[in-house]
């Protein structure tokens, strides 16, 4: 089951024109973002297979990009600030090579430590659900609307990162200041550090440490 607060986050970005500002940072610091509640809804308890499949990931990722340190060195960037679920968001940019070992998103607790991850396929690539890529319930998939995340900073000041809808001129590869300011969701004289566009996806995710309510569930008590 993907986290019911980054689903209703994309949805709620459907309807509206931008999210409200995210608190701006330092660099080193986490950027807060407000993110729909989640919920504690009960989750379908995990099978053998699933909990195999789940501790051999976890074994690998969390040896491999234990720190949001290593998972910029490796390429991932931060792209959302910490959500009710006590996590930030890391994204590689890519939507396209991903496998078991190479998730396209990481999530980091607020002492900047793995906790989970996503597995995301463009709809538009995937008509149905790849089930078949992982040994989980096909229950397990869920859908993220399309949206866009993007940061800015203004003069030296410390960084912005928002969230908003995707907007026909914003559904684009190479979303540029300009595109963002026609749509009112670039102050002027900002400079814009990074913009990309989130497809339509089919997700998996679920945490990688210890969780009494299972891996799968949305919530993580020992996750704060």
């Amino acid at each position: 089951m993907r986290r019911t607060w980054i689903t209703a986050l994309a949805a709620a970005l459907l309807s509206a024109p931008y999210i409200a500002p995210a608190v701006a940072r330092a660099t080193s610091a986490p950027v807060q973002m407000p993110m729909a509640a989640a919920s504690a809804a009960p989750v379908e308890q995990a099978s053998p297979a699933e909990i195999a499949f789940v501790s051999r990931v976890a074994k690998r990722l969390l040896a491999e990009f234990p720190t949001a340190a290593e998972a910029e060195r490796a390429g991932y960037r931060q792209t959302t600030g910490v959500g009710s679920d006590g996590t930030s968001i890391y994204f590689n940019d890519d939507f396209v090579r991903l496998d078991e070992l190479h998730p396209n998103f990481l999530w980091y607790d607020r002492r900047g430590r793995l906790v989970g991850l996503d597995y995301e396929y463009p709809q538009s690539e995937h008509p149905q659900a790849p089930t078949v890529l992982f040994p989980v319930q096909a229950s397990r998939w869920t859908v993220v609307h399309e949206h866009i995340h993007y940061a800015y900073r203004l003069g030296t000041g410390v960084i912005a990162m928002h969230g908003a809808r995707a907007t026909p001129r914003l559904r684009s590869p190479h979303i540029g200041a300009q595109a963002l300011r026609a749509e009112h969701l670039l102050p002027a004289g900002a400079t814009l550090l990074w913009a990309y566009y989130h497809p339509a996806c089919w997700d998996l995710g679920f945490w990688l440490v210890p969780n009494p309510n299972g891996p799968f569930a949305d919530l993580n008590p020992n996750v704060k």
